[in-house]
C-alpha cells in the first residue's frame, strides 16, 4: 500500500523509484508474498469454505423483561456485587440495593440516590473529571475505592429501537463539549 502511494504520489520521481522504490519492491517481492501467503492461508482453512452460517433468532432474547434480565445479571454476578455493597456500606454506612452494573463499576440504589462504585477501574485517570460530574449534578464521594453519586432516575435497559434519539443525544453533549464512549 506505501509502495503504491509512493508511485501514485505527484511528488514521484525518477530518483525517487530508482532509489527507493524499485529496491523496496524487489527487497519485499510483494507478488510472491501474496501468493504464497493466500496459498498457506486456503491450506489450513479449507474447512471455512464449507462454512455455512446459522444466524440465531434472538427475537427470544428481546422477549425477556427487563426486570427478569436483572435477577439473571445479579445471580452471575452476585461475588462482585456483593463486594460493591460491601465498599459503599463501608463508605456511607448503606449497602444499597443493586441497579445494574457495566465493564467499569456496579450501581446501586439507597433511597433516592444512586452510586456507582467503579470496582474494575485500576487507574483513576480513566475516571471522569469532576467538571464533567458536576455538569451531571454528581459527584464523588470520599472513599478509597471511587464512587459516584447522583440523583436516582428510575429507568429501564436500552433495548434498541431509538436510534435517531441516541444520535441526538450524541449530537447534545457534543454541543457541551463532552465525550462518552460507552453507548
Amino acid at each position: 500500500g506505501i509502495l503504491q502511494a509512493l508511485r501514485t504520489s505527484p511528488y514521484c520521481q525518477d530518483g525517487l523509484i530508482r532509489c527507493i522504490i524499485a529496491p523496496l519492491e524487489d527487497l519485499l517481492n510483494v507478488s510472491s508474498w501474496e501468493s504464497e501467503f493466500f496459498s498457506e492461508i486456503e491450506l489450513c482453512f479449507d474447512e471455512v469454505k464449507e462454512f455455512t452460517p446459522k444466524p440465531a433468532d434472538l427475537s427470544l432474547v428481546a422477549s425477556i423483561s427487563p426486570s427478569y434480565l436483572t435477577k439473571i445479571q445479579e445471580e452471575f454476578h452476585k461475588d462482585r456485587i456483593t463486594q460493591a455493597k460491601f465498599v459503599l456500606s463501608q463508605s456511607i454506612g448503606y449497602n444499597g440495593t443493586y441497579v445494574g452494573l457495566g465493564s467499569e463499576g456496579v450501581c446501586l440504589q439507597v433511597d433516592d440516590k444512586v452510586f456507582k462504585v467503579f470496582d474494575l477501574v485500576r487507574d483513576r485517570e480513566m475516571l471522569p473529571p469532576e467538571e464533567s460530574l458536576r455538569f451531571l449534578n454528581a459527584s464523588y464521594i470520599d472513599s478509597d475505592t471511587p464512587i459516584i453519586a447522583r440523583k436516582y432516575y428510575p429507568g429501564v435497559t436500552y433495548r434498541g429501537g431509538h436510534n435517531n434519539s441516541m444520535i441526538q443525544l450524541l449530537r447534545t453533549w457534543k454541543s457541551y463539549g463532552l465525550c462518552h464512549t460507552n453507548v
